[in-house]
């Protein structure tokens, strides 16, 4: 995605960035870090960085299940997202792929593949609720899988 999404950021967790090597290069790439312990502190900082990097033209990369799933699954989204487009008054650009079959949960080592991507229509987020939002994106999501 880094590559289709320029110049983007992504929002991980903090605890990322100590594995070594790995956590040295996602640094450089400039990463909105939380600490998913602290929730409330989480999302106020997402919207306050996220809002900035939007404003500076970048993109903004949110995996809204949180972390990865099983192969086949789609889990709950979290209103991250959608609360930061609605904050900061852009769109959202659904995106689906199957990463999941070669890199499983729970799992550090990736198996060779071809990663299939899709990305839906643009998502007007200014009529919406930050729920309606999510759940739009969700279900754009889930039908692009099946």
């Amino acid at each position: 995605m880094q590559w289709f999404f320029q110049p983007a950021n992504f929002i991980l967790k903090r605890e990322l960035l100590w594995i070594p090597l790995f956590g040295w290069a996602l640094y450089l790439m400039n990463p909105i870090a939380i600490k998913r312990s602290r929730p409330s502190s989480a999302i106020r900082y997402v919207l306050k960085q996220g809002t900035q990097r939007l404003q500076a033209g970048n993109k903004v990369i949110i995996y809204p299940e949180g972390t990865r799933v099983a192969d086949g699954k789609l889990g709950a989204f979290k209103t991250s997202g959608a609360a930061l487009a609605k904050e900061a008054q852009v769109p959202v650009l659904p995106v689906s792929h199957n990463a999941g079959e070669h890199w499983k949960r729970n799992s550090f080592l990736k198996t060779p593949g071809t990663i299939h991507m899709q990305i839906g229509p643009t998502i007007d987020s200014s009529p919406l609720s930050v729920r309606e939002l999510t759940e739009t994106a969700r279900d754009w999501i889930e039908q692009s899988l099946n």
